[in-house]
Order: C-alpha cells, then sequence, then structure tokens
C-alpha cells in the first residue's frame, strides 16, 4: 500500500510539473531594430527625404517604378522597423527600438559622414534607450542597416550592453547595392563565444514595401523552437 502511495504521488508530481515544461520550452522573444528615422530630429522633411533619396541615386542605388517615399529610410516606419513588424507579427516577440542620446543628421549625407567618423574611430554611442530585462530573452532578432558595409556603431553599444551568453541572435539587414557585406560579421564579433547566430536575411531596400513573403520564408528555414503564427498584434 505504501509503494502504491508513493507511486501514486509520484505521477501527480509529474503531471503537475507538465505544464510549467512545456510553457518552458516556449522561447522568449525579443525583436531589437536600429533605424535612422528614430534616430535623427526631422526639421525639414523634405529636404531630408531629398537627401536620402540624392544619395541613393548617386550610389547607383535606385530603381524605377518605386514610390520615393517608400524607398528613403527616413520615413516612418523606416525599412528595419518594417522588417521588423513582419517578423513580430509572426512570432509575436516585442519590439525595441535601439536609440541614441545624440540624434544624428537628418540630412543623410551628414548622417553618413558622422557614420563614417564613428566607424573609423571605433565610437559607441551612448543609447537613451535600454532593455531592463534582457536576461529574460532566448532569441533576439537584430536588425539594423548597412552603413559602410558595416553595422551602425550603435548597434554595438547596444550588442555590448547585455550579456548574451547561451542565447539565440537573428540578424535581418537593409541594404542598398553594397547588400549585408560586414554588417552581421562586425555585429557577430562583438558576441560571445556560446552565443549562436543564425543565418541572417538581407532585403534590398526598394523591396521594404513588398518583403513580408519573402521574411517569412527565411523565418521558416531557421528551424526556431516556436509556431510561426500570422495572427500576432503588430505594437509599432
Amino acid at each position: 500500500m505504501k509503494k502504491l502511495s508513493m507511486l501514486l504521488l509520484c505521477l501527480a508530481s509529474l503531471l503537475l510539473a507538465l505544464p510549467a515544461c512545456a510553457q518552458e520550452a516556449e522561447p522568449s522573444v525579443l525583436i531589437a531594430y536600429f533605424t535612422w528615422a528614430e534616430n535623427t530630429v526631422i526639421e525639414d522633411e523634405e529636404a531630408s527625404l531629398a537627401s536620402a533619396l540624392a544619395h541613393y541615386d548617386n550610389m547607383g542605388d535606385s530603381r524605377s517604378g518605386v514610390d520615393a517615399t517608400s524607398s528613403a529610410s527616413l520615413l516612418m516606419p523606416d525599412n528595419t522597423a518594417v522588417m521588423a513588424s513582419h517578423i513580430q507579427r509572426l512570432t509575436g516577440g516585442d519590439l525595441f527600438s535601439i536609440q541614441v542620446e545624440q540624434p544624428y543628421p537628418s540630412n543623410y549625407d551628414e548622417c553618413l559622414d558622422r557614420a563614417a567618423d564613428e566607424l573609423d574611430d571605433n565610437v559607441r554611442p551612448a543609447l537613451k534607450t535600454h532593455v531592463e530585462n534582457m536576461e529574460d530573452y532566448d532569441i533576439v532578432f537584430l536588425g539594423m542597416p548597412n552603413w559602410w558595409y558595416s553595422c551602425p556603431m550603435a548597434v554595438l553599444t547596444f550588442v555590448e550592453e547585455y550579456d548574451f551568453s547561451g542565447k539565440t541572435v537573428i540578424p535581418f539587414v537593409a541594404h542598398g547595392t553594397g547588400g549585408i557585406s560586414g554588417s552581421v560579421r562586425d555585429m557577430s564579433a562583438s558576441l560571445p563565444e556560446d552565443c549562436t547566430v543564425l543565418a541572417p536575411i538581407g532585403v534590398y531596400r526598394p523591396d521594404i514595401p513588398n518583403c513580408g513573403p519573402a521574411m517569412e520564408e527565411w523565418l521558416k528555414t531557421l528551424d526556431l523552437l516556436f509556431v510561426l503564427d500570422d495572427s500576432f498584434e503588430v505594437t509599432q
């Protein structure tokens, strides 16, 4: 009788533990991203937009038939923010905007001049936004534009601010004709060895407005430990 009681007690404990195990199996997801639009102060939107489009054109990074407003990363939501919203729609993760204390110029050439100086001097721009509970997240999607064939230095500030040990980082990049280039490589170099970095996706700037299906197909290839759903609310 005593053995039977012990057996029943063990079975009851196992059944009580099952819901908790199922809950623990669902990873917690953060979708962090850096955008120019959320890191500048726009004084003259028309002039800022014109500066961005002129830069793209000078770089041979334009495409006929693409609406000007959708191809300029100054407008809200901008390129990486659009990509981030698709990820949230499909995963239900929490959105987080990486923002610097000192805004970048709203003239795109001046913005890239500062970005070049920061890259040359290996600067870590101070951030005004911070994740209070980074330890709670298992998976971190990390979005960025390709600036000067690397990542914005603010992304390195973000990466180096937290302990990514044991986490999975999944990069996504908005880019021009330079492609992803060294953006993911340079970001990954600041992560600890026991952090897993999965295959990134890069989306060419003019393709951003219609990138939803490509984002979904990319997510399916990652074999993540949760089911993709198309019904999550986008909070952006």
